[in-house]
């Protein structure tokens, strides 16, 4: 087990995880329901989004991590 772990840290992470997954289900329905975007921008926006999510997680993640706790980018 890690030094670091906190059973608080991950009960309030998942809670996040889980109402985002929530939201972004709310966010398709809709932009779907009432044909407010069509499929290529719907689809531009979530990969240009999920883009820049991955590029801030790596950033934040790199600046932090220990070289023993580094993976390859390309594996992932």
């Amino acid at each position: 087990m890690r030094a670091n772990y906190s059973p608080v840290k991950t009960v309030v992470f998942t809670g996040l995880a889980l109402l985002s997954f929530a939201a972004n289900s709310v966010l398709c329905r809709l932009g779907w329901g009432a044909e407010a975007i069509d499929a290529a921008s719907f689809t531009a926006v979530r990969l240009l989004s999920g883009a820049i999510v991955l590029d801030v997680i790596r950033i934040t993640h790199t600046k932090k991590a220990l070289p023993e706790e580094k993976g390859s980018w390309l594996a992932g």
